[in-house]
């Protein structure tokens, strides 16, 4: 334990909980893998020779940098690595097919559809006609990454609540069955925190930050068709928009 009490004295000025979660992303998390199980509280204390409130914020220091996740009662995991989400106004607006170009799996989970009449956002899609209204998870090599709810007119699609059965994405299937390629027309961004329903579904604290990105789907005619909400796990994407 020499080489640790030495980099720690090396750095003196620095919380020692701050020393201490460099040395564990370092020895522990750089040759781990996502999932994997952290030595406990205890165990750290032990082989660090620090107490356990230090080990205790080091621990919280990873896990407030995504590095890792605790579950209670069961202990600390290798977070999995944060996705890049690329958008672009020039790109389809297919979630899907971004995650596939880089080399992820998407699945998409049905929570709910509905048919239903709301003013503004009918206002917003500019149309009269009830709306189908779906919520859905959507999982990145099986991890939950983000809550969605979809906003389509019901009487251009006819049978979609019936046809539609959640296990494609929405864009796949209007454009497979109806010959309608979305395209983003805005996209908006907020920091929100996690409501309980939210956060049982994002497998994330109560309470956890979330990003919120909300915006208008049109199809090639630059006519609406959709409005998005997607609610993700801030500690799994980045963002990178495409402003040429």
């Amino acid at each position: 334990m020499t080489d640790v009490l030495e980099a720690i004295n090396r750095h003196a000025e620095r919380p020692i909980y701050r020393q201490l979660s460099d040395l564990l992303e370092a020895r522990l998390i750089g040759g781990a893998r996502p999932g994997d199980r952290l030595p406990s509280e205890a165990e750290l204390s032990e082989q660090f020779d620090v107490n356990r409130l230090t080990v205790r914020r080091a621990l919280n220091e990873l896990s407030q940098r995504g590095l890792i996740e605790t579950v209670h009662g069961k202990g600390s995991f290798v977070a999995p690595p944060v996705v890049r989400y690329d958008i672009s106004a020039r790109r389809d607006a297919s979630f899907t097919h971004s995650m596939r170009e880089l080399g992820h799996q998407v699945t998409v989970r049905l929570i709910s559809k509905d048919i239903v009449t709301c003013s503004p956002l009918q206002d917003e899609l500019r149309t009269n006609e009830e709306l189908f209204v779906c919520t859905t998870v959507r999982l990145v090599d099986d991890q939950p990454w983000s809550l969605s709810v979809t906003s389509i007119g019901a009487e251009r699609f006819p049978g979609l609540i019936d046809d539609w059965k959640g296990r494609t994405s929405l864009f796949d299937f209007l454009l497979e069955r109806h010959r309608v390629r979305m395209q983003r027309a805005y996209r908006t961004f907020s920091c929100r925190l996690a409501q309980p329903s939210e956060a049982e579904h994002l497998q994330v604290r109560i309470g956890a930050p979330v990003l919120e990105m909300r915006g208008l789907n049109v199809d090639q005619d630059q006519h609406p068709v959709a409005l998005v909400q997607h609610r993700f796990r801030a500690d799994r994407v980045q963002f990178t928009v495409d402003l040429t």
